[in-house]
């Protein structure tokens, strides 16, 4: 398998790819705002999503990437949405969301966990 670097391009890839199948609007990948980042911004009617991916190679069968967006960087996403939102006002709703693609030696698997989360006021 390649290096991480490369698995999370891919996955980020493929995560888009799923996206667009769905028939969602895929506005930006890997949107930076200074040392923040949203791997995909995206629009599914007038919702705005934003969607972090996690993707693994993994030997055991039992790793959930999804388990790595924690609180700290669910801040860290909030904070990159916010900072997006007032460049690009927006209205309607929004959500955040993960992706997460667990790599096997013999397949892909895809998981799609809309409202992962939800941003509360301090």
């Amino acid at each position: 398998m390649g290096s991480s670097q490369q698995t999370g391009e891919n996955g980020e890839s493929q995560a888009a790819e799923f996206l667009l199948y769905k028939g969602f609007e895929v506005l930006h990948r890997n949107w930076r705002t200074g040392h923040l980042e949203i791997d995909i911004i995206a629009k599914d009617g007038n919702r705005i999503i934003f969607i972090e991916v996690k993707s693994r190679y993994d030997k055991s069968g039992n790793m959930h990437p999804e388990d790595m967006v924690n609180a700290g960087k669910q801040k860290k996403l909030i904070l990159a949405a916010q900072r997006y939102l007032r460049k690009f006002p927006h209205d309607g709703p929004l959500r955040f969301d993960v992706i997460s693609i667990v790599l096997t030696s013999f397949s892909r698997h895809l998981y799609y966990h809309p409202d992962a989360f939800f941003p509360l006021g301090d």
